[in-house]
Formats: C-alpha cells, structure tokens, sequence
C-alpha cells in the first residue's frame, strides 16, 4: 500500500523535484521528493513530519542529505528520522549556515549551538553521507567521522563530545546497556556463544578499553587473587603517551562478572605449558580483529534500541563512551574518569562533560522550605541493602565507585539535591546524606584511599583523602558491631 499523506510544497524551483517511493520500517510504502514538507501517520497514529522542505534542489549538500535520509527511513523508525530533520532544521537555522554546499569542521562545531536534545541526531547522517561517498563533506570532516577515537585526546576534542551523545556511536542508554546485558546472557547460557566469545564481550563492556588495549595484554596480566570471591586485577596497558621504551601499565580491579568471566575463560583455554602466560590474552590476530569479533558477535543478537526503532548498533568505543559518561554521572571526579579510561591527563574529560547538559548546571539548593524537607528525608543511619535505603527502588539514589571499585554500589544518597561531587570520597568526607551500604568492600576501597594519599603531595587533597578515610574506619565498626550482635 502507497501512503501520501499531506505532501505540501516549499516553493516552485523544488516542485520538478521527482517522487520517489520508499518502504518504511512498517512495510508501508510513502512517497517523497525533495524541497517537500511531508507529514505521516505512523503505526502508533501520531502524526510525523518528514521536513523535506528545509532541503532545496541543486544545493550538493542537501541532495546528499536527501538521498541519505532516504535509505534510514527504511531501517530506522519514522520517529527517528523526523527527529534528524528536525535536528538539520535547527542547524540550517543559523545565519552561517545559510545556503552552505559543504560541510567543513567549523560547521561541525556550530552544532554546539544548537539544542542539546537535537545535536546527536546530526552526526549519524553526515557519517552515512560519508559512507556512500557523496558530496558535501571536507576531507578534514570526513576523516573525523571516519576516526572518531582519533580525536579522543586532540585539543579539537570538542567536537568529540557531538560523538559522545551520538545514537549510533556514542555512549548507550540504559535501556540499551540492559538490553544487552540480557542478550547476552541469555545467548551464552543457550550455548549460541561460547566462553571466548562471552569473554570478550564483558572484557570491553567492562573495562572500556580501547582494541589496541585488550590486544596487548597477556595471560599473566589477568592476576587472580580469590577465585572464590571473585577478585581479579588486571593490568591494562597504555595505548597512548610520550615515546617509551617498555609498555606502562595501570592495575585496575575487574567487576565481579568479568572476574568470573576471565577465570573460567582462562581454565577453558590454558596456555600449552606451564610458562605460557606471555601467551596473549585473546588469539586475534590484530587489535582491529579483536574488536570486529566482538561487534560482530553483539551484531548477531536480537537486540534493540528503543531510541533508533532497531537494533543496537555496536563497536567497543560505545562501551568506553558508556563506561566515561556513566561516571562522571555518579560524581566521578576528571582525575577518576582520566584513570578509568587510562588516559594520562584530563585534558579530553571536559568534552564528556560538556555532552552531559544535566552536568552543567547543577542545581544549588536554596535554604529554608526545600532544605527542610530534605533533611526530614534523611535517616541517618547504615543500612545493611538498597531496600533500607530512603530513596528505596530510584536506581538515581545508588552511589558506586567507577575509579576504585569499577562500578560496585558502596551507598544511596537520602536527597534529590544534584551535588554532582567526587562520589564516593565527597560521601564519606561529611555529606550528612549519605547512607553507607554495610556491605560494600570497604577495606578495598580503605586500601586504595591510602595509595593515593600516598602519592598525592597537595596537602587539602591529602585531608580530602584522611577525611574519607576516618568515615570507612567507623563504618567497618558499625559492619563488624552488627555482625557481632547477630
């Protein structure tokens, strides 16, 4: 069936535009041409607009966004796609953008003047138009859609925070992290995958590391503490920094499923003999290798993203992107998200930062009625599990440590005020709304406080450190006190 609903003309130089017709992701077949406003019922029965109009006959960059739209309409939802047009609408808006043939990386960055919820959906299809090799792109943006990691740490980055919220490159939702997660678990308990290729998922779901990362490391740098309780360091290598003659490392913790993951991988496949730890961790030939397997094997999933109306697109810089932006949500001070994504300066962190609107502005409590009431909510006490907790079942109220503990859950916070603070240090160091959880790995966390302290040499940093340091003693007392009684 042909669906064409409302087409309205934009002005008289478009209409020898020819028609063209398209199957949706619905199976509905619409037809339309450019320089036309086309407006769809879509299956839900809202009605969309497809602003084809905001695009004009004869200009290269807009026949090539043009031809590009017209290729997602049929493998991404109709919301989606009136949302990228609503996005160019916004950008075209500009005075310099006005009449525009080519892209080139100055106009890239005029997205940061548009609206946050629009800027992300613009990126998706200049990298398409990039893809099939049309007009319209400067060599200098086509090289940034091609190597985005590339600009990670340039002091251009500020582009790289566009990517950061990208919905097909950047970091994943919630829904679409879960989903995964779920996925994936389920392929590996069905025996669709098998332990190497579950390994290899959760390694970079886990770490956000980089391919050439995770192809460097050996067997011996997965070191194994408790295989009981789980507990697995790793040695991550530095991928990047001033010439050196030998590999620097930094030690993380992995997160209790990896853990689990890495020692039944590395009982599954052992080294042929007993020195065969300078084995390579995963057998790929190539870092690039590496990290197609894993896309490909999430690719073979039935999983979806909510927000495209498809499947989740994936490649292992998404989880770094993920691993970063989910941090800095939980407090994570630039030094801790540096660390976690072994970077040696914070240079690049303030890019992730300026993705996250909701980071900019934190809000400032008044004193008097507000205040008030979060003080009421406060219970002041340990709390032995989440479901004691006075924001009980708000997964916002969680506190987990993404530098030391990689992501483990050490408390909630008893308020809705966004402090956005160094969580958990800023927690322990005298926020009366925190609610520590009894069980966390305190002495874990205990003993990393400590090697910092070690090296830091700013004496306010160092009583930061001693502060937060005290509040563990007295809640281990309060753990042990409680353990004692039962």
């Amino acid at each position: 069936m042909t669906v064409t609903i409302n087409a309205v003309h934009k002005d008289e130089p478009n209409s020898n535009a020819k028609t063209d017709k398209v199957v949706l992701l619905d199976g509905r077949i619409i037809e339309l041409s450019i320089g036309r406003l086309l407006k769809v019922v879509d299956r839900d029965g809202n009605l969309r607009s497809l602003n084809f109009d905001i695009l004009s006959l004869g200009n290269t960059l807009h026949e090539s966004m043009y031809r590009a739209i017209k290729n997602t309409l049929s493998t991404h939802s109709l919301s989606y796609n009136t949302t990228i047009l609503s996005a160019v609408s916004n950008w075209f808006q500009l005075p310099e953008m006005a009449s525009k043939t080519q892209i080139d990386i100055s106009e890239i960055n005029r997205l940061n003047e548009i609206s946050a919820n629009y800027r992300p959906f613009v990126i998706p299809l200049l990298r398409r138009i990039s893809a099939l090799g049309m007009p319209g792109l400067s060599a200098q943006v086509y090289d940034f859609l091609e190597h985005p990691f590339k600009w990670e740490e340039q002091g251009t980055g500020a582009y790289f925070g566009l990517l950061t919220n990208d919905p097909e490159r950047g970091a994943l939702t919630e829904q679409e992290i879960h989903n995964i997660h779920h996925q994936l678990n389920r392929a590996f308990s069905s025996g669709a995958i098998d332990q190497a290729d579950y390994t290899i998922c959760w390694f970079f779901i886990g770490t956000g590391v980089r391919p050439a990362q995770a192809h460097r490391m050996k067997k011996k740098d997965v070191i194994i503490h408790d295989r009981n309780g789980m507990e697995v360091t790793l040695r991550v290598p530095l991928a990047k920094g001033e010439m050196t003659t030998s590999q620097e490392y930094w030690v993380r913790r992995a997160p209790t499923v990896l853990a689990e993951c890495l020692i039944n991988y590395l009982d599954a496949y052992p080294s042929a003999d007993d020195a065969g730890t300078d084995d390579p961790l995963f057998t790929e030939p190539s870092s690039n290798a590496l990290g197609q397997r894993m896309s490909s094997i999430i690719r073979k999933l039935n999983t979806y993203s909510e927000r495209l109306g498809t499947k989740i697109a994936i490649t292992p810089y998404r989880f770094r992107y993920t691993l970063a932006t989910r941090a800095l949500a939980q407090g994570a001070s630039d030094y801790e998200v540096a660390r976690l994504l072994t970077h040696r300066s914070t240079s690049c962190i303030q890019y992730y930062r300026a993705s996250m609107p909701e980071l900019q502005n934190p809000i400032r409590e008044a004193l008097g009625k507000e205040m008030s009431y979060f003080a009421r909510a406060f219970q002041g006490k340990a709390i032995s599990g989440l479901h004691e907790a006075t924001r009980a079942g708000d997964p916002d109220a969680v506190i987990s440590d993404f530098m030391r503990l990689m992501g483990m859950p050490v408390g909630a916070c008893g308020t809705r005020a966004e402090c956005h603070q160094n969580a958990p240090v800023a927690c322990l160091a005298g926020c009366a709304h925190f609610e520590p959880l009894l069980s966390a790995p305190w002495e874990a966390l205990m003993a990393s406080l400590v090697e910092d302290q070690e090296l830091e040499t700013e004496p306010r940093i160092r009583q930061i450190n001693h502060s937060a340091m005290s509040a563990i003693q007295q809640i281990i007392t309060i753990r042990d006190t409680s353990e004692e009684a039962i």
